[in-house]
């Protein structure tokens, strides 16, 4: 007795590649492009690969902390591949991260200056201490936040915040002083 297979020719699928820049036509690394349930991430040239997609008409949209978030609509035919690139204006908000900057043990102002930074992917944003410790970052759009204080003869400190829109949240930082610790050798 023989059985006989039936061999059902392969779907070819399509892909989708391109570049993610800024608006002043930088490479934007590590922008989120997700489409159809598939998630990929920028490399450092911008560049991005969604690919295994069938036939049809797909969402695409690119995300980056910083920027505005922005999609397009793409229909894809069997086997084809698609170049999109995609442009990110800077994202502008309303909320506001502030506060002061305090010697651990004495609770005053540090007063020699140094700076806090809020990391983000592209261009970090830096703030230097004014005489009374104080520091503001604003027109931030609502997400979420890395903030390193970085004070000659103090050792780093770091926090992580959620901003909401028109939030302004406070937060102090308690800095201590940098031991220097001699070898034993001398």
């Amino acid at each position: 007795m023989s059985v006989e297979k039936s061999i059902s020719p392969s779907v070819a699928t399509s892909k989708i590649s391109g570049h993610v820049y800024s608006v002043d036509g930088a490479m934007l690394n590590s922008a989120k492009v997700a489409c159809y349930g598939m998630e990929t991430k920028t490399l450092a040239d911008g560049f991005f690969v969604l690919d295994g997609l069938t036939a049809g008409t797909y969402d695409v949209k690119v995300s980056l902390q910083g920027f505005k978030s922005t999609s397009r609509s793409i229909s894809t035919q069997e086997g084809e591949d698609i170049v999109l690139d995609f442009c990110l204006p800077k994202a502008i908000g309303t909320a506001k991260i502030e506060g002061h900057v305090y010697d651990f043990k004495s609770k005053k102002p540090i007063e020699q200056g140094g700076t806090v930074i809020l990391i983000l992917p592209v261009a970090n944003r830096y703030k230097h201490i004014d005489s009374d410790g104080y520091y503001k970052f604003e027109n931030l759009p609502a997400d979420t936040y890395k903030i390193f204080t970085s004070i000659p003869g103090y050792e780093d400190q770091e926090v992580t915040l959620t901003v909401i829109d028109d939030e302004i949240k406070t937060n102090d930082f308690l800095c201590e002083i940098q031991e220097i610790e001699e070898p034993p050798w001398g």
